[in-house]
């Protein structure tokens, strides 16, 4: 009879917080699974957010949930966890600094993707490479040269770094500069190269080509020829207006 009291004890006193900790387990887990449906799902429909960004913060709402609910399935056993906070707090700062350059890349990759300075498929120039972005992730960029080789830069360094993005306006301009030998008519000169400017299929007729005269030296006329084309179209464009230059008889290019 003593044994069956005790075990009567027993289960009274540890039975309700036990039968509590494991509802509130079960609630918490899917209240933390609904939250995170739900944060993706808003965040998405917001055309501002990336969607690696929209599961880095409903993943990262989810698990704060599920702390507090271990934290308070913990306390239903009789566990402190006044000093199960201090412990964390100081495993955190202790993890957080051994870990603080990848911390520092996963804050970057947050930032890049909340003011999305570039976008996949954008070609960018950061950090000293140069390429299209082929994916963002939440601690590295990966780029793609134009050697097609694959660099994956760390957020960080992007983030601390200028960024040129060549793919954020719809036109570029492309300069060359012409130059025409003394004696040569000048006026007839840029209404030539004009003329050519214009017949290449690349420009963009909405911003006219324009041809002016940038400088004079004492045996010639340095002329600044200007063309807008798609940055796509940019290294077509670039060789093939050399090569119709040189072909009309220019004397030199840069």
């Amino acid at each position: 009879m003593d044994f069956l009291q005790q075990i009567k004890d027993v289960v009274l006193q540890y039975g309700p917080p036990f039968v509590f900790g494991i509802v509130i387990l079960i609630v918490g887990s899917w209240a933390a699974g609904i939250a995170q449906r739900m944060i993706e799902t808003a965040l998405g429909r917001v055309g501002g957010v990336e969607l690696t960004l929209a599961r880095f913060l409903a993943s990262l709402a989810r698990y704060l949930i599920l702390t507090v609910v271990g934290l308070a399935v913990l306390s239903q056993f009789g566990v402190q966890t006044a000093s199960l906070i201090a412990v964390f707090g100081a495993a955190g700062l202790a993890i957080g600094l051994a870990l603080q350059g990848t911390l520092a890349n996963l804050a970057a990759g947050v930032m890049l993707l909340l003011f999305r300075p570039y976008r996949v498929g954008d070609r960018i120039d950061a950090a000293g490479v140069s390429g299209k972005v082929e994916a963002i992730d939440l601690f590295v960029t990966d780029l793609r040269t134009d050697e097609n080789v694959r660099v994956l830069v760390p957020n960080g360094k992007i983030w601390g770094d200028k960024v040129v993005n060549y793919s954020t306006y719809k036109a570029k301009r492309l300069d060359f500069e012409v130059s025409v030998p003394d004696g040569v008519d000048v006026e007839a000169a840029c209404a030539r190269i004009l003329k050519i400017a214009e017949g290449d299929p690349r420009a963009i007729k909405d911003q006219a080509p324009e041809v002016v005269v940038a400088k004079y030296t004492a045996d010639s006329v340095s002329l600044n020829v200007r063309v807008w084309c798609a940055p796509a179209d940019e290294g077509a464009m670039r060789s093939s207006m050399n090569l119709a230059l040189r072909n009309a008889g220019k004397a030199k290019f840069a």
